[in-house]
């Protein structure tokens, strides 16, 4: 069974086993100013101090919204408001912290009714028709999964017993309930217009993809396959109906999107993909926030060598660009100098030039020697500390390799100690053997190279090309002669190495 279909089920799981709603007639109140929800908790214990509590989801977390006040004549518990609360999905939440969720939307003025502690399986609405008319759903539906539930219990047992007839058999009959739930999904949604349900529906669908068109090159078939997956991930999703906002798909959809949908694409690729969809997203001003502040904030702690790009690249668009209203002036401001600081450094930029003594800092006629000034096909700039644990362990690796690889892959090593206790340095770089290569001290310097080359950790690795560029970065030494041949073969393929 594929990811698509897992993913389907755990979410129909989530809306339609969690729900057995039973519903009353709608009453003239839904038309009513502000809100009102009157729970009847049965059985709900003296130990819980009449505590209720009204919760919402909200991106990937739910928050209280209200407390409930007890009327111990009717023991009925009632939130209540003289605004309407925005459309969604709504929690009971209880002091033990059991909850049961329902839609809240159109109709306002609701009664609910449960038995503690199973308010799922007890829960029923009075003056609700849009949870009425999901009951119906629901209730078919839990056939449904009880039977996928064995299916898929059935199908793990097949593959642990190596039994592949089972397997296939279990196979079909998995995929084709899956395919009657998804078409009782859409039928929902087509005869339930503008009811929430029908919203998140249609909003978990994915897109169809065609077969590529008959002059894309063979071997490039499922790359125009998953660039059109890709491009329409979020066709079905209605950006602009703020309720999806406050259910747990929209987070769920977007997560995804990243963790999967994105995964390990190419700087440019994830940062037009987010830009396409942050775009279509400015009909609602809080999903356009969030679609601004989700992939910033994810590229900016990102450790996979050259997202930083994706984040800078979003931020001046949005942040700098006057398009996030939510963000203070001391926030852009902010962004703006960290961008000032990171952009020379994203890879295909030049840091600035700095420079800095060899191991004749000190001494009447010290040299200064530029981290440029190697004529070979690479320079490794390496940051590094005497004190730094994680320094001890690589720096001996990086000496290894290029005493190995260093002629043969055409690069230098320039390392550049920022302990100012120079007598120690030497000592250290003697007593390790850390010789051959260019050491420098960072002591002296014609600029702040902290700043300039943000370093906030060592060791801190830049490999540059002959014209200075910064190839990668970050990179352990494990790595770089596989990527030096990989950026050798793909940008210089007319190029051989010195031998």
């Amino acid at each position: 069974m594929d990811m698509k279909r897992s993913l389907f089920l755990a979410t129909f799981c989530f809306f339609v086993c969690g729900a057995a709603l039973h519903a009353a007639p709608a009453s003239s109140a839904k038309n009513a100013e502000g809100f009102e929800i009157r729970v009847k908790v049965n059985h709900y214990p003296d130990s819980m101090n009449h505590l209720l509590l009204l919760g919402r989801y909200n991106w990937s977390a739910q928050y209280i919204t209200d407390t409930a006040v007890y009327d111990a004549k009717s023991k009925t518990y009632v939130f209540s408001g003289p605004t309407r609360k925005d459309g969604g999905m709504y929690l009971l939440i209880t002091a033990d912290h059991q909850y049961v969720d329902f839609i809240f939307d159109q109709d306002q003025h609701i009664g609910i009714e449960v038995d503690y502690p199973n308010m799922y399986a007890t829960i029923k609405f009075k003056d609700s028709p849009e949870n009425e008319v999901y009951q119906a759903f629901a209730d078919l539906g839990k056939e449904d999964y009880g039977k996928m539930n064995r299916l898929q219990g059935e199908y793990k047992e097949a593959e642990e017993a190596h039994d592949s007839v089972r397997q296939k058999t279990l196979r079909e009959e998995i995929n084709s309930l899956y395919d009657k739930m998804e078409k009782d999904r859409e039928d929902f949604a087509a005869r339930n217009p503008g009811n929430l349900m029908a919203s998140i529906f249609t909003a978990q669908k994915d897109p169809e993809v065609p077969e590529a068109p008959e002059d894309v090159p063979e071997g490039e078939k499922r790359l125009w396959q998953y660039e059109y997956y890709k491009n329409h991930y979020f066709d079905n999703y209605d950006l602009c109906d703020d309720r999806l906002l406050r259910t747990p798909l929209f987070y769920q959809r977007v997560k995804n999107f990243h963790d999967k949908v994105l995964y390990m694409q190419s700087p440019d690729s994830i940062k037009y993909a987010w830009e396409r969809l942050i775009d279509k997203a400015e009909c609602n001003k809080e999903m356009f926030k969030m679609l601004v502040w989700y992939p910033v904030d994810e590229y900016q702690r990102s450790e996979i060598i050259g997202q930083d790009a994706i984040w800078v690249y979003l931020a001046k668009k949005y942040y700098l660009g006057g398009k996030a209203y939510w963000a203070s002036n001391a926030i852009v401001e902010n962004f703006r100098k960290r961008i000032e600081r990171v952009e020379p450094l994203l890879i295909g930029n030049t840091p600035k030039e700095f420079y800095c003594p060899d191991t004749t800092i000190g001494q009447p006629n010290q040299n200064w020697v530029s981290v440029f000034s190697s004529p070979k096909r690479y320079s490794v700039i390496i940051f590094w500390s005497l004190t730094c644990g994680h320094c001890k362990k690589a720096m001996p690796l990086w000496h290894k390799l290029y005493e190995e690889k260093g002629k043969s892959l055409d690069f230098e090593v320039f390392a550049v100690c920022k302990d100012f206790d120079v007598p120690a340095w030497k000592s250290y770089i003697r007593d390790h053997n850390l010789l051959g290569w260019v050491n420098l001290n960072g002591k002296e310097s014609n600029l702040d190279y902290n700043d300039a080359w943000d370093i906030t950790t060592t060791p801190t690795v830049y490999v540059v090309d002959r014209q200075n560029r910064i190839v990668t970065k970050k990179i352990e030494p494990d790595y770089l002669e596989d990527f030096l041949k990989n950026w050798q073969r793909t940008y210089y393929p007319d190029e051989v190495y010195p031998r």
